[in-house]
């Protein structure tokens, strides 16, 4: 196991190069860089808009106070499939095109997810009141609902309006007249 992950390193170059010289022996060299730019701008492509939907998503579950876990675990796969894509090479061009399947990801992430545990925080304030969930989860206060935006209300005389030009005007507060 120890000798495995070095000799993948040393086999995966190898076998790419494999690849290329029997891709371009077959439809050519020129055909061949075209192939290898194009998977790069699919790579970039779908970085983009793959990566803008894991953003969304992720906002989504912080705003309503979700755990983001698995969303997270799917974004960073969306970057390793967009990374494998913009490498040159046929072999991890087509492990990043399955990557960048969802029920591919979706596997992957449950197998990674049995793996290993994914710890994530939210901030936000909660409601306390009203009836709570029965089961299990009835005493977990991260299930509670989320409360909006925190409004305080100040009566006139605990704040003040100045314009601009009064503050110009007026002489610094730690500066004595003589």
């Amino acid at each position: 196991m120890r000798f495995l992950i070095p000799l993948l390193i040393l086999a995966l170059p190898l076998a790419e190069i494999a690849g290329f010289v029997a891709v371009g022996s077959e439809i050519g060299v020129a055909m061949t860089l075209l192939l290898v730019f194009a998977s790069a701008v699919a790579g970039i492509l779908l970085l983009r808009i793959q990566g803008f939907g894991v953003l969304r998503r992720l906002q989504e579950a912080a705003r309503t106070g979700n755990d983001p876990g698995l969303d997270v675990v799917g974004g960073v796969l969306v970057f390793i499939a967009a990374i494998l894509l913009i490498v040159p090479g046929f072999i991890s061009d087509v492990v990043g095109l399955l990557i960048f399947l969802p029920p591919v990801r979706r596997a992957i992430a449950a197998f990674l997810r049995s793996r290993m545990t994914i710890l994530s925080s939210a901030t936000g304030f909660y409601r306390s009141s009203g009836p709570r969930p029965a089961g299990p989860q009835a005493s977990d206060p991260r299930r509670e609902e989320r409360r909006g935006p925190l409004i305080i209300d100040l009566d006139e005389d605990e704040f003040s309006r100045k314009k601009k030009d009064e503050d110009d005007r007026s002489p610094p507060p730690d500066r004595l007249s003589h």
